[in-house]
């Protein structure tokens, strides 16, 4: 099918010389090892006993592309700085992110229409991250929330940029976009409006010990981030602030 496609705009061409031939190096084979010596064994530490194992290192690399098929207009939607989703014409529910066909069972599978969608909602509910793949690991702590965007029936998982011990659902939010966009969800962020006050039913406020447990675990996480990256507590936290 791409081969066939006429091309109305390239942004790949730079990028497929670059990381082809990285991405051929990268083929699953055995390219060194090592022989460490560690404890093994079930029970105490005290009662294990020291093995030899040999650890290996595979390389894997891959230039991985697929099409975005009949959603492209949401993901181009996102360079432009619109938010998109689809309303089916026969219930008239409205999915962001987008289905090009209904799934209600009585629409018979109705092809759904475009509208575009005001850029504010409030979180439905949300994680706070404290580890993630390696691609996210040093933006770590963050917040990943589903946001119901205004109009909308469906939830939208974006990255919520406020302190963790902020966030509570219902929380109203406005979208926002980053500076760098390449057509993919991280191109939007979503940050809490102003004026708002966290309710006592917020499941994560109304113990304290929730507070003081999250607080523990986002020390650990500032350690590891300094070893790791040598991202100092201060500079994470900044993070939350640039909106």
């Amino acid at each position: 099918m791409a081969d066939e496609a006429k091309i109305i705009e390239d942004k790949a061409t730079p990028i497929k010389k670059e990381w082809e031939e990285y991405a051929r190096k990268g083929n699953w084979t055995v390219k060194g090892y090592e022989i460490v010596r560690a404890l093994s064994g079930p029970g105490r530490i005290e009662k294990s006993k020291e093995e030899d194992f040999m650890v290996i290192y595979r390389p894997h690399g891959v230039l991985y592309h697929h099409s975005y098929g009949l959603v492209s207009k949401f993901f181009k939607g996102l360079i432009d700085k619109t938010l998109f989703g689809t309303k089916c014409p026969v219930c008239n529910t409205v999915y962001c992110p987008p289905r090009v066909h209904c799934w209600n069972p009585k629409c018979r599978v109705a092809e759904t229409k475009w509208i575009e969608l005001p850029l504010r909602g409030k979180v439905h509910t949300f994680s706070v991250m404290l580890f993630s793949a390696d691609a996210f690991l040093e933006m770590l702590p963050f917040v990943l929330g589903y946001v119901q965007i205004d109009g909308a029936d469906t939830a939208l998982p974006i990255q919520i940029v406020t302190a963790p011990t902020d966030v509570f659902v219902g929380q109203k939010v406005r979208i926002k976009f980053r500076e760098n966009r390449k057509g993919d969800l991280m191109d939007i962020y979503a940050v809490p409006a102003k004026g708002q006050t966290i309710p006592e039913s917020s499941c994560l406020h109304k113990n304290n010990k929730n507070i003081e447990h999250l607080n523990r675990d986002l020390e650990n996480t500032y350690a590891f981030l300094n070893k790791r990256f040598g991202i100092k507590k201060a500079e994470a936290e900044r993070r939350w602030k640039a909106k």
